[in-house]
């Protein structure tokens, strides 16, 4: 039969040119539609599942297999981070990511950066109260810390980059890494968030949260991260013990400077372009 895509004579079940289903006249039956559509929909949320548990519970395991040419079982990097990230983006409202106004205006490392010169000037400019501006910066921040996170792949790759320069990956294999450790990082998040964060926020009330549940909380997903990392250095790039450990800790430093760099970029960002 021949394929109704490519035109390739010599079509089977599927065509061994462009992988075309062969043409059945009665797939357009009501009947057929359904089932169609419940078998894509059943094999994705398959691949989903088993994605998610590769990268929470084998750490370097996915982008080992997407290099090794294993990747029909899994969802691929970028769409799995896309389908995490819009997850995360639904489900978080307070995230590492993100700071209030009153962080920003009140606590270190923040001020030194000029952070209340630079709101004053903007309420003296706008003839606007820090009480009137103050909620609509915290909305901002809160969708803004969550809408740019795809730009740290890349930086992470060429964290990553530098210091497994003597591995001999390109930097997409380093960018395939960055992609699944991000996903993971975000996932991770969402269970601190629940699991850590919420329940300590509402212990200790929200005036105490913010001047020390976030320095904890933070400490708590370095920490973890840094375990993960080891292990996924040794799975992914191969390295010694000492050495993983030692790259671990200095990607987990690392981290915390990107995550500050983040959030200073946002405020400026918001304040300035004011969204």
């Amino acid at each position: 039969m021949t394929c109704q895509t490519c035109g390739n004579p010599h079509q089977e079940h599927f065509c061994p040119n462009c992988g075309e289903k062969r043409h059945d006249p009665h797939s357009l039956s009501l009947k057929h539609v359904v089932e169609e559509s419940l078998e894509s929909f059943t094999h994705a949320d398959h691949n989903l599942l088993r994605t998610v548990r590769a990268v929470l519970l084998q750490p370097g395991k996915l982008p080992a297999e997407y290099v090794a040419g294993r990747r029909i079982r899994y969802m691929k990097p970028l769409g799995f981070f896309l389908v995490v990230n819009l997850v995360f983006f639904l489900l978080s409202s307070t995230n590492v990511f993100n700071q209030p106004l009153s962080s920003f205006l009140t606590y270190s490392p923040y001020i030194e950066f000029g952070t209340n010169k630079t709101v004053n000037h903007l309420l003296t400019e706008r003839h606007e109260t820090l009480l009137t501006y103050t909620p609509r910066f915290n909305a901002a921040m809160t969708s803004s810390s969550k809408g740019f996170l795809v730009l740290l792949i890349p930086l992470y790759a060429l964290v990553f980059s530098l210091i497994f320069v003597t591995a001999r990956r390109t930097f997409i294999e380093h960018l395939l890494f960055a992609t699944y450790f991000m996903a993971f990082m975000l996932l991770y998040m969402l269970v601190v968030t629940f699991l850590v964060a919420m329940p300590i926020q509402h212990f200790m009330g929200i005036q105490a949260w913010v001047r020390y549940g976030d320095g904890l909380v933070s400490f708590i997903i370095l920490f973890a991260l840094a375990i993960y990392l080891f292990i996924a250095f040794r799975r992914f790039y191969r390295t010694g013990v000492v050495w993983s450990l030692l790259a671990a800790m200095l990607s987990s430093v690392t981290l915390a400077v990107l995550v500050f760099a983040y959030r200073m970029v946002l405020f400026y960002k918001i304040v300035y372009a004011g969204h």
